[in-house]
């Protein structure tokens, strides 16, 4: 079923529309920024966050996405894309300082890496003034909550369909796709379309989503092509080089900084002659640790690192080293190199200290190789200043030559376009981007769409915006069993019991026999029993529920048989009757000598329609232990006459009797003996009854038909009861 096509971005504050009849997306992080990943998504009261990283230019809590501005504890489950500061560094927060508690998924490779950064982020913090986030012992306990899923694993999380597929970008990384009530909702997180030295592009889905959140970070901007970025970076290496310089490469240690050595340790070994004893060192002691994760999760690689794995594993580098004192090698090395140190904004760490120590020589080049954050040195440096300030506060001159070559693995202009284009998304929503690049990026995708024909809408949410996008819901239902052996007719009604297993919103409609095949459910009834105290005789009863109900077949038993939960009577004579084929009622005669009241037991099957017809027998039963005297005498004289064989007499009681039951029905009535017909008067209008000849004479036909109806029944009451005998 196709999304709506209506919809709206709320303002911050703004009320929300009915999550029955709207998606709404909030981004509490990277609305119109990049960095501190973290979107909601709800629909159907249905609530996933995907992402929850920190801002790189910020600190403490100001990293942090913008948890307080929802319940986080109505979140029923968190999807973390991958293992980027940016889009995980917030999840020990989140499971152990706040009222989440729902589940937590990340693919397997995720997981590995993210406690091995996260846990050198919790040891640095311990020695640090900043405020720390969370500590070694939040991270340890968030490993206990994370569970892990695999590519294409389809899994129902609090009856959400939640299936991961590749997204390229970094080792692990997942595009999740969630469905709720027939919504499709794809998150891309970080993605890239291109496949690299060793990982494979990012999937085509195979079902259309409804909406897309995809990121934005390069807005219209087009990345050069691989093998012109790829020979323009090692030009500019060797030139540095060749004047004497160092070259420093500031990178995130997982992801990039493997494309990158993969490449350098190529061009090294081809160029051995000429570059051999020019030294390249990774500065990062995680990116030695990653290396043990590529070598585990290979599978998750492209197909041509996969076969070089068959000779040699690429990962033991040849012309690499690692760098263990960074310290130490500012002050006593002066040579060229090549080295890679992290973070890659330039913020603190190693690769701050080398940029510090060598951003006055002109021989020296710095390549940004990785995205620039708005609010990091990276980006700053890139704008051309003749000087910097230090982590000291010093000013210094800026002759370092700055270089950006990008060998980001997020999506550009043309990937993101293909991609939407491909998946064709009525909605599209983007993330993970700059204000202004943002705003750019979506008219071009709103122009590209007009001209291939494609309806989309395209939204830029900022921080706590929400988006309300209006869809109507869709479930199916599977029929299992005697039911799907043959197909419902088309516009026709089906009857079973309705399952739901797992709390998904896929549902299984079944005949109640076969809840024990398909279901751990047993199919089981509730009898009811309620006893109430009558006067008069049975027959009395027997007339108004038949006067009032279709179908009431009964007999009289004789000896003595007590209906179910009803005491024996000594020398009485238990009546049993059945009203609809749903309450059985019995009659207990009193007995003064063992002091047991006359009355009557309803027993029935409890459930909607066997109680609606109990009440209505009760009602009944009520009414008629309080009926007025004269139908009694009436009823009384009829029988008697009956039994004495007087036909006359036993007629006019008759008379009588129909009398006094369409008066308690109607109104007025009179009895005209000589006639041997019942005058009734309803509203001012007149009706003359022939009850004998079945015939009513009434000038208001609606009217007329209401008697008619009535005195079918009641001629069918009065008939002698039949009365059959049971031996014991």
């Amino acid at each position: 079923m196709a999304a709506k096509r209506r919809a709206t971005e709320l303002p911050t504050g703004a009320p929300e529309l009915d999550t029955s009849n709207h998606a709404h997306i909030i981004p509490l992080g990277a609305g119109s920024e990049v960095g501190r990943s973290c979107i909601i998504f709800k629909y159907q009261d249905k609530t996933v966050m995907f992402d929850c990283g920190i801002h790189p230019a910020f600190k403490g809590m100001d990293s942090l996405p913008l948890l307080d501005e929802i319940d986080i504890d109505t979140v029923d489950v968190a999807l973390i894309t991958h293992f980027h500061l940016d889009h995980c560094a917030a999840v020990p927060y989140l499971l152990r300082k706040t009222r989440f508690k729902g589940r937590i998924f990340m693919t397997h490779p995720t997981k590995a890496i993210y406690y091995s950064l996260l846990r050198d982020l919790a040891k640095g913090a311990r020695h640090s003034s900043e405020e720390a986030l969370f500590n070694e012992e939040d991270l340890d306990a968030s490993m206990e909550r994370i569970e892990v899923v695999d590519f294409y694993q389809t899994i129902e999380v609090a009856g959400m369909q939640i299936t991961p597929y590749r997204a390229g970008h970094v080792i692990g990384a997942a595009m999740f796709l969630v469905e709720v009530a027939g919504l499709r909702c794809l998150y891309t997180g970080d993605y890239s379309r291109l496949p690299d030295r060793h990982l494979p592009a990012a999937d085509i889905p195979p079902v259309t989503p409804h909406i897309v959140i995809v990121e934005s970070t390069y807005g219209t901007s087009r990345h050069l092509p691989t093998q012109q970025r790829e020979q323009l970076l090692l030009d500019t290496i060797r030139t540095a080089l060749h004047r004497g310089g160092r070259v420093l490469m500031p990178v995130v240690a997982l992801g990039r900084a493997q494309e990158l050595l993969l490449l350098l340790d190529e061009h090294w070994e081809a160029h051995k002659s000429e570059l051999g004893g020019i030294p390249i060192y990774q500065a990062s002691s995680m990116m030695s640790k990653a290396l043990t994760v590529y070598q585990t999760y290979v599978e998750s690689l492209n197909d041509d690192i996969k076969r070089v794995f068959h000779d040699r594993n690429p990962f033991k580098f040849r012309h690499v080293q690692t760098l263990k004192n960074p310290a130490h090698f500012i002050q006593d090395y002066s040579g060229p190199c090549v080295i890679m140190a992290t973070p890659s904004g330039l913020q603190s760490g190693a690769s701050r200290d080398f940029f510090e120590a060598w951003c006055e020589d002109a021989r020296n080049a710095c390549i940004i190789c990785d995205f620039a954050v708005q609010g990091t040195l990276a980006k700053e440096i890139l704008g051309g200043p003749r000087d910097i300030t230090t982590r000291q506060g010093r000013r210094v001159p800026l002759r370092i030559a700055v270089h950006n070559i990008s060998f980001s693995a997020h999506a550009d202009f043309d990937q993101t376009s293909g991609f939407l284009d491909a998946v064709r998304p009525p909605h599209v929503v983007l993330v993970h981007g700059e204000y202004g690049e943002m705003r750019k990026l979506a008219k071009a995708l709103k122009d590209g769409a007009k001209a291939i024909g494609c309806a989309r809408e395209v939204y830029t949410p900022v921080l706590q915006q929400t988006v309300a996008i209006a869809h109507t819901p869709d479930r199916t239902v599977r029929l299992q069993g005697r039911l799907g052996e043959k197909p419902p007719r088309e516009g026709g009604a089906v009857r079973g019991v309705l399952v739901k297993q797992g709390g998904g919103f896929t549902q299984q409609l079944l005949h109640a026999d076969d809840l024990p095949r398909f279901t751990k459910l047993l199919r089981g009834a509730v009898t009811q029993r309620q006893a109430v105290a009558v006067s008069g005789p049975f027959s009395r009863i027997r007339l108004a529920l038949e006067v009032m109900f279709e179908g009431v077949d009964g007999e009289a038993l004789l000896p003595v048989t007590a209906a179910p939960g009803a005491e024996a009577t000594k020398g009485g004579e238990v009546h049993s009757l059945l009203v609809g084929d749903t309450v059985r009622l019995s009659y207990v005669p009193g007995d003064d000598g063992g002091g047991v009241e006359a009355h009557v037991v309803l027993e029935w099957e409890g459930g909607r329609q066997g109680d609606m017809v109990a009440d209505a027998v009760v009602a009944v039963v009520l009414q008629t232990v309080g009926e007025p005297p004269a139908a009694a005498s009436a009823e009384s004289a009829m029988l008697r006459a009956r039994a004495e064989g007087d036909e006359a007499a036993a007629a006019a009681a008759e008379l009588h009797l129909i009398a006094a039951l369409l008066r308690s029905q109607f109104g007025p009535a009179t009895v005209d003996e000589a006639e041997g017909v019942v005058r009734l008067t309803v509203d001012g209008v007149g009706a003359t009854v022939d009850h004998r000849a079945g015939k009513v004479a009434c000038g208001e036909a609606g009217l007329r038909g209401r008697i008619e109806k009535s005195l079918d029944r009641l001629a069918a009451a009065i008939r002698p009861v039949p009365v059959s005998r049971r031996q014991e």
